[in-house]
């Protein structure tokens, strides 16, 4: 997209008086000042002679194949899988446990991330700075976090010391100590955290939304809060480690300039004596059906901008449809020149950085369009996109339009895993969510080979028009007039509390 505005962004020096050329968001507004030779017309006039010729064609596809992978099962039930990618000497190793928030009780949500920030703070031979300093040694970074649906404990450093570093993994998820200092340290951390949230509308928005769309579903648990985490004691997190960090719950991953067989020795020998346990897993009620536009609006007093999330429930992630649903997604607004950009970005104006995405976890999805827009377009930006939606509904895509956007997946996705970081994310993927063992390997084949009545159908079972969640956080008094279409609207705090309508 070209701009010509009479500011521009600058991240040093500026070179330009007068109006610049703007190729993307901008960052820093402010004046122009020239202290050197202007270099926008060169730019203009070659990007106007860019204009003019044709674009090469698409040069043939390179045949995509990954190493094959070695898969064992130990004993005591782990999964070990373990690939070779040698285009640099490192390794990544994940240990995935099949417990996230969703396994967190209703009222503690945020207990499987504590504990995953705990146990690696000190093991019964080692602590936090020694295992930093260990992991620092090897060249790597050792972290683990918590998902909807899992917990990951990742590794990564110089292969020379993936037998080093698969140890210290096997240490830390089996023989965490979980200290009480480092407990109230880390407790207070995320407190200030969750403090911080409260000023993001963005967060707001994403928070409002899933707490609206899954209701009791444990899907609609998004983070920590200060009620919850105050609930948390040491007894708590060990007791969360106790029944749910155990080997018939989890998979070793390992990608890297590695020997597979041998990692899958080194494996056995550091993990083999995990013992094995009964893992509840989590009871999941059906999301609430949607029924209409329900609107949620989050009072934010003298906001200059409303932070909109909007979507509806779709299918979990192992659904065979994922790629015509993807594909869907991508043509309407998950790609930088997708309609919903072209409509409201570059036609419009209304917003920098709008965006729709498909998210699939083990027992559902949901579809979100996310945007931060001006207060005085708040209303048309809904306007345009249900008329988005509904267009996508009613026409589908074809030609052009469908061929680009399988061109764009199908050319990413080797990107995607080109890394070993990449790599392991997408076959976590694979194991967490049961798809199939070769889903990196056909995938390119299974995007091109969608039809344009699936795309249609996909759209329709993608993107509800009538029904669904909308929401917004800004200032009420400066958007109501624009929202007027819409009836019943619940308005919360930024605690999410349920007050009366703002005048």
């Amino acid at each position: 997209m070209k701009v010509l505005r009479p500011w521009c962004s600058v991240l040093g020096p500026s070179l330009v008086l007068g109006p610049c050329l703007v190729l993307g968001p901008s960052l820093v507004p402010g004046p122009c000042l020239v202290l050197g030779p202007s270099l926008v017309l060169g730019a203009l006039a070659a990007t106007a002679s860019a204009q003019t010729s044709e674009r090469p064609a698409v040069g043939p596809e390179r045949p995509f194949q990954l190493a094959p992978r070695v898969e064992r099962t130990l004993p005591n039930g782990l999964r070990v899988i373990v690939t070779r990618q040698a285009a640099i000497p490192k390794v990544s190793i994940t240990l995935t446990v099949l417990s996230g928030y969703s396994s967190d009780p209703a009222d503690l949500t945020g207990l499987a991330s504590l504990t995953a920030g705990l146990i690696q703070e000190g093991t019964k031979t080692k602590n936090s700075r020694q295992i930093r300093r260990e992991v620092f040694g090897m060249g790597g970074s050792l972290t683990a976090a918590a998902s909807q649906d899992y917990t990951s404990v990742s590794a990564r450093g110089l292969s020379e010391f993936a037998t080093r570093l698969i140890g210290l993994v096997a240490d830390v998820a089996m023989n965490p100590t979980i200290p009480e200092d480092e407990l109230a340290i880390l407790k207070q951390q995320h407190l200030q955290s969750v403090a911080q949230q409260k000023a993001s509308p963005q967060f707001l928005a994403n928070r409002t939304f899933r707490r609206e769309l899954f209701g009791s579903h444990p899907y609609a648990r998004t983070s920590e809060t200060e009620a919850s985490l105050k609930g948390m004691d040491r007894a708590r997190l060990v007791a969360f480690h106790r029944d749910h960090y155990r080997p018939n719950n989890a998979f070793l991953l390992i990608v890297g300039a590695i020997d597979p067989d041998a990692m899958v020795a080194t494996a056995e020998k550091a993990f083999g004596g995990w013992t094995r346990g009964e893992v509840q897993r989590p009871a999941f009620a059906p999301p609430p059906a949607l029924s209409g536009r329900r609107v949620v609006f989050v009072q934010r007093p003298n906001s200059i901008q409303s932070s909109i999330a909007l979507g509806n429930i779709a299918v979990k992630r192992s659904d065979p449809r994922w790629y015509e649903l993807t594909l869907a997604n991508t043509i309407y607004g998950g790609a930088f020149n997708s309609r919903i950009v072209r409509n409201i970005r570059e036609e419009k104006g209304y917003t920098y950085s709008p965006q729709s995405a498909l998210t699939g976890f083990s027992d559902a999805g949901f579809y979100l369009f996310a945007a931060d827009v001006r207060n005085e377009v708040t209303g048309p930006t809904l306007t345009e996109v249900f008329k988005e939606i509904d267009k996508m509904r009613a026409d589908g895509s074809d030609g052009q339009e469908l061929q680009g956007a399988k061109q764009y997946l199908r050319g990413i996705f080797p990107i995607q895993t080109a890394t070993q970081t990449g790599l392991s994310a997408t076959l976590n993927n694979v194991y967490v969510f049961g798809l199939p063992k070769d889903y990196p390997e056909t995938f390119r084949a299974k995007i091109a080979a969608v039809t344009p009545g699936q795309v249609k159908s996909a759209a329709a079972t993608l993107f509800s028009s009538e029904s669904s969640v909308i929401a917004i956080v800004g200032d009420y008094a400066k958007v109501k007039d624009q929202l007027g279409v819409f009836k019943d609207i619940t308005f919360l705090d930024v605690d999410g509390k349920t007050i009366l309508p703002p005048q």
